[in-house]
């Protein structure tokens, strides 16, 4: 990179939110360079890239799910056009009651205005429209799926490098320095600085007073037996407290766990058996999966599960684009477009996400 070159934003973190920021900051006419320690300390890289738009076992749904939702699907659609290869699949989820107060949850579901898209009907015990086990019963959810994020962080580093805006550089909070004009890094200088570094940023002695919750998982990637039928296995993807993923290909991903005790990535023995056996309750025939791959990562997950967007309430040359826990897939795209308007525009950004919520109080 030309030394002497002054960019109007670093970003840290090659990961879903530092790539898709970058992209739309370029697309604004804003010179950006990332810069990426090769997705070492990255929880994009092992993520499934789950969009599941009902959360949790109360199925819990966002005020702004439907723009998550048409966010999610215009980004990844026009990304796929210009890559010409497909990044952001629909699959329709079948989510299987765990224990008897959820269908109270799910029959409150029909009463909530404006997301009668989101969910079929209810099916009996012991009667699942796929080959699972079933004895509590369930239902279908709609406008559920997954993105291929580590084909689609392959091809935005490739695009990257062509507009000559992204480095190989493990960054050292300490070599960051910063006045009023602009900030340094090493030989590099730029008019603010973005950090999407995910869990990492806790350590951040400007962002650090932040409530980082990481939360490390386990996934795992499954492959078919040869011979068997494919009326044997589940095309859907099942949510059952564990959730199983078709990526295609005699393909499965099995997650998730949660830890929010450890960081680091190495798959724990625990967390493998823990996915397994919830494999072997939920499945009919779970001998015609094989294991092949066991992965962790450390989610950068908060307090509130909310992500954290905004500008440092001291030092107006620093940002923050991070937090999205396990749900960045589904609220990335719209949280970038938010954040882009922010720092070029100036417009408010949204209140469940804004880190003015923890006052202004931060580490100076």
């Amino acid at each position: 990179m030309p030394e002497n070159k002054f960019y109007d934003y670093l970003i840290i973190g090659q990961g879903l939110a530092g790539s898709l920021l970058a992209w739309r900051l370029i697309q604004e006419g804003k010179t950006v360079l990332v810069l990426d320690d090769k997705h070492t300390s990255s929880s994009s890289m092992v993520a499934a890239g789950v969009i599941n738009p009902l959360a949790g076992k109360r199925f819990n749904h966002a005020p702004h799910i439907h723009a998550w939702l048409d966010a999610a699907e215009s980004t990844y659609s026009e990304l796929s056009r210009t890559a010409q290869k497909p990044f952001l699949q629909w699959v329709d989820m079948l989510r299987l009651f765990r224990e008897e107060e959820q269908l109270r949850y799910f029959r409150r579901l029909p009463d909530q205005n404006g997301i009668q898209d989101l969910f079929d009907g209810s099916f009996p015990p012991d009667n699942p429209p796929q080959p699972v086990r079933a004895p509590l019963g369930g239902f279908i959810q709609r406008r559920t799926g997954y993105v291929r994020i580590p084909s689609l962080l392959a091809f935005l580093a490739g695009w990257l490098e062509t507009q000559q805006a992204l480095e190989t550089a493990s960054v050292s909070y300490k070599d960051i320095s910063f006045n009023d004009h602009q900030v340094r890094y090493g030989h590099l200088r730029a008019g603010g600085i973005i950090f999407c570094d995910g869990y990492r940023c806790m350590h951040n002695p400007w962002f650090g007073y932040l409530p980082f919750a990481p939360d490390k998982g386990e996934i795992l990637t499954l492959q078919t037996k040869p011979g068997t039928g494919k009326d044997m296995l589940p095309d859907m993807i099942i949510n059952a407290a564990i959730w199983l993923l078709p990526a295609g290909e005699g393909t499965f991903r099995l997650g998730s766990t949660h830890n929010h005790h450890r960081q680091d990535n190495l798959p724990s023995t625990e967390g493998v058996q823990a996915l397994l056996e919830g494999m072997h309750r939920v499945l009919n025939v779970p001998q015609q999966l094989t294991l092949e791959k066991c992965e962790a990562g450390v989610r950068p997950a908060t307090s509130d599960r909310q992500p954290f967007l905004g500008t440092h309430p001291a030092h107006p040359r620093l940002h923050i684009f991070n937090g999205f826990g396990a749900h960045g897939s589904l609220t990335i795209p719209w949280c970038s477009k938010q954040m882009v308007r922010w720092l070029l525009q100036a417009h408010t950004l949204p209140e469940f996400a804004d880190i003015s919520r923890y006052g202004s109080k931060a580490g100076q």
